[in-house]
């Protein structure tokens, strides 16, 4: 491995448990001269020809759903567990943050905890009473760190983690979810400081189900899918990609579904049918509009019952499942949108300066200050596009396009 790299991983493979009932299949496949080819040929493999290299100092997040090898291979670069097949570099001290309770000791107090996690990164006694008050400022723990870590909850053993983390000057961190246990103040802690160590050199391995973490810290991401690295490149192409497979398109409510609107909860004085965008200006159904443009969404209702007055709100969502805005009746429309029998709602909505992506809408109708009569998660989805100029002054960052103008007023 060249000295400019902290990690290299090629073409790495990971089978749990033992080898011997593939290897035994393999043998009787290869005696009845039915032997096939391929090493996923006799899987099942948790990881499957994994290969990138890390730079110092440079960020990696790794997004995929549950189940798609991240831990599994946060693991092997740890160390915690070998790779069937393949090679693993490491250059530099290492930090894993790969379970809360990772190297800790549960009938030991967290301050021992603290010298025993740096006993095992290679510290003296002398060096860690050093580090000891940075830590215990860190961890924000008060008379908690002189209690044994079994009384801790799942947030204060982040903390104790995180803190020792942070504080023992390792070349490489490993962080694996953890930071989703912990209260919003101390996640906005972890990220800054996690900031500042990106920018001072530590290389950082990043998993988390959080984009907005990854565009943040991380330079470049890659795709996690069923075990194999489905893509590499930039965090907002790769959180893109990984958003969009998660959209499952399936869920999208038809008016021929009539099953599932049974099935729905809700008081059902209607029923949600069918939902459409429409373009306003011929009324054809669209799957897509520009950035800026004006967009009509046609819901038709199936009226079991009478309803002079009621809530019903689009609620346009990104792909990490962010509410980016909704738009619901106003009061002075209600009275004249009483619904007294089967009837299309449409709602017309103007400049929708979305940047370009993938969205989708939920949509919830309710009683007026009283229970849901129906509702639906993720009703239909559509794209935005957008011309380059726009792509390029945004960086493909963001939600929202705001036009602005500026201006330079001289001061006298």
């Amino acid at each position: 491995m060249t000295s400019h790299l902290a990690i290299s991983v090629q073409e790495v493979w990971k089978r749990y448990g033992l080898p011997l009932r593939p290897w035994m299949r393999r043998q009787a496949d290869r005696l009845q001269g039915q032997s096939q080819n391929g090493l996923a040929a006799y899987g099942p493999w948790a990881l499957q020809d994994i290969s990138f290299e890390v730079g110092l100092g440079e960020s990696l997040g790794i997004v995929g759903a549950n189940g798609a090898g991240k831990s599994t291979l946060l693991k092997l670069l740890a160390g915690v567990s070998p790779a069937t097949l393949g090679n693993i570099a490491i250059n530099g001290r290492l930090f894993p943050m790969i379970e809360l309770a990772a190297g800790m000791h549960r009938d030991l107090t967290g301050r021992e905890n603290i010298r025993l996690l740096g006993a095992i990164m290679g510290f003296t006694s002398r060096q860690i009473d050093v580090k000891m008050p940075e830590i215990e400022d860190f961890a924000e723990l008060g008379d908690w760190l002189d209690k044994p870590v079994w009384q801790y909850s799942s947030g204060m053993q982040a903390r104790l983690g995180f803190s020792v983390a942070v504080n023992v000057d390792a070349d490489i961190l490993l962080i694996d979810e953890v930071l989703s246990v912990g209260d919003v103040n101390f996640r906005k802690k972890c990220l800054t400081r996690m900031d500042k160590l990106s920018s001072s050199g530590v290389t950082i391995i990043f998993v988390t189900h959080n984009p907005y973490a990854i565009e943040r810290l991380c330079d470049r991401a890659i795709y996690l899918r069923d075990g194999r690295i489905a893509a590499a490149g930039s965090t907002s192409d790769i959180l893109n990609a990984y958003h969009q497979q998660s959209i499952d398109k399936s869920t999208g409510f038809s008016s021929g579904d009539a099953l599932a609107a049974n099935l729905r909860q809700g008081t059902g004085s209607f029923r949600i049918t069918s939902v459409a965008m429409l373009d306003p200006e011929t009324n054809h159904t669209i799957d897509s509009f520009h950035t800026g443009d004006t967009v009509k969404f046609a819901v038709e209702l199936k009226v079991h019952e009478p309803l002079t007055s009621y809530s019903f709100s689009i609620r346009i969502l990104d792909p990490a499942g962010t509410i980016v805005s909704f738009v619901d009746i106003p009061t002075a429309a209600r009275a004249e949108l009483a619904l007294g029998q089967d009837s299309s709602l449409e709602c017309t909505i103007e400049n929708i300066n979305l940047l370009p992506g993938e969205y989708y809408i939920d949509l919830v109708a309710k009683e007026l200050a009283g229970p849901v009569i129906d509702s639906i998660s993720v009703a239909m989805t559509f794209a935005v596009t957008g011309d380059s100029d726009i792509m390029q002054r945004t960086e493909n960052r963001g939600l929202i396009y705001l036009p602005a103008n500026w201006r330079l007023v001289p001061v006298e």
